[in-house]
């Protein structure tokens, strides 16, 4: 052959692998699109704008690591709402949530949690079918699915199975949780720490179910006999050095203090569990309704009732929440003038969407405080667990 065919063998060679490489950067064009267009998050969905870039939000800067935390969060409520939907459970966004629902169509820039409320009735539902219906990485937390070494010091018996609470923990954190009662949604892939958390309870990001009640003012003296007995079986519970004293002193309570001692004589989870049957057993229409840990302090807040009547569907990023009709009220009992921006500090002080707390509290830095004896003064030491 002569040196033309040659030339022309090499030339149409070197056209087939101009067209492999093409191609092949096809293909890679399209799996960079993909990647842009799904951030690779374990397999959720994504239910937040733009999760892989940082924004800008009334003025607050919005991170991707703070959107990675919404979407799981996010991920837990679809999942709590498909298990109220199988029930036929009724339940609404309150406080900061329902405050994010109806001004910014989705989280308050600078919130890091979401509030869920139900009714007593439903609530209880929801205890009894949750464990068997949550599916995957999620898991629930109980307030009362713990016993405390205060109690067992005392010669309270409890179930060994169940984890404890130390005392010196309890003193340092007194009334904090898990002695208020609230229900959790975890996802256990995950970490959330707030800035009194103690390890072991819960520490995967969580939404918070609340249970609301009603409060006063009521209209007859059975209601507010009821509400009185509820408060003191609440006090008695997760702070019952309190009421020991106060019986000790000689005090009225509204309840009688031997009923009250034997209340007392009873494990935490059973403390917990009795009290929670109580309102159940007599939850009654009343005017307004709220959540009674709030009423052993002084703010007393609480809703009309008439503001659950109906629901109405609005936006939350990407997906819709059912939001009480009322919603006006119970932002202005909340928040005052609700349409005034007012930044207010995170609920957490470490998350990650990524890390499990499992893997987390094994490899996190311990900080510990040690005095420098030449210089006489404090320094926080950070040492690395071995992982």
């Amino acid at each position: 052959m002569g040196k033309g065919a040659n030339r022309l063998d090499a030339i149409t060679q070197q056209n087939e692998l101009l067209k492999e490489q093409n191609e092949l950067l096809r293909e890679q064009i399209e799996l960079l699109k993909n990647s842009s267009a799904q951030p690779k998050n374990d397999g959720r969905e994504i239910f937040v704008e733009n999760i892989d870039r940082d924004e800008m939000r009334n003025g607050f800067l919005v991170t991707s690591h703070r959107k990675k935390l919404w979407n799981v969060q996010i991920g837990l409520i679809n999942e709590f709402a498909r298990i109220c939907q199988k029930h036929n459970l009724r339940w609404f966004p309150v406080g900061g949530t329902l405050l994010g629902t109806v001004r910014h169509k989705g989280f308050v820039p600078w919130d890091d949690d979401v509030d869920l409320a139900m009714f007593r009735p439903d609530y209880e539902k929801l205890k009894r079918v949750i464990a068997e219906e949550l599916s995957g990485n999620f898991s629930v937390y109980l307030w009362n699915n713990f016993k405390l070494e205060s109690d067992e010091l005392i010669g309270i018996k409890s179930d060994p199975t169940l984890k404890t609470i130390p005392a010196e923990q309890e003193k340092k954190y007194p009334g904090w949780q898990p002695f208020f009662p609230l229900m959790r949604l975890i996802d256990e892939r995950t970490t959330m720490l707030g800035p009194d958390d103690r390890q072991g309870i819960f520490s995967g990001i969580w939404i918070d179910i609340l249970c609301f009640d009603p409060v006063p003012p009521f209209v007859n003296r059975q209601q507010k006999i009821i509400f009185q007995t509820a408060k003191m079986l609440l006090v008695s519970t997760i702070y019952p050095n309190f009421i020991r004293k106060a019986i000790e002193d000689g005090k009225e309570l509204g309840v009688s203090h031997e009923e009250l001692q034997k209340f007392l004589n009873l494990p935490y989870k059973m403390r917990g569990a009795q009290y929670e049957k109580f309102l159940l057993r007599n939850f009654f229409e009343s005017e307004r309704v709220g959540y009674i840990k709030d009423h052993i302090y002084t703010s007393h807040k609480s809703y009309e009732t008439a503001s659950f009547k109906k629901v109405i569907s609005m936006p939350f990023e990407k997906i819709e929440l059912p939001v009480p009709v009322g919603y006006d009220e119970m932002l202005t009992a909340d928040y005052g003038d609700w349409h005034e921006m007012k930044v207010y500090f995170s609920h957490t002080v470490d998350n990650s969407a990524d890390i499990s707390y499992v893997e987390y509290f094994q490899k996190a830095a311990k900080k510990t405080l040690v005095t420098d004896e030449n210089n006489k003064q404090s320094i926080l030491i950070e040492e690395k667990n071995n992982s």
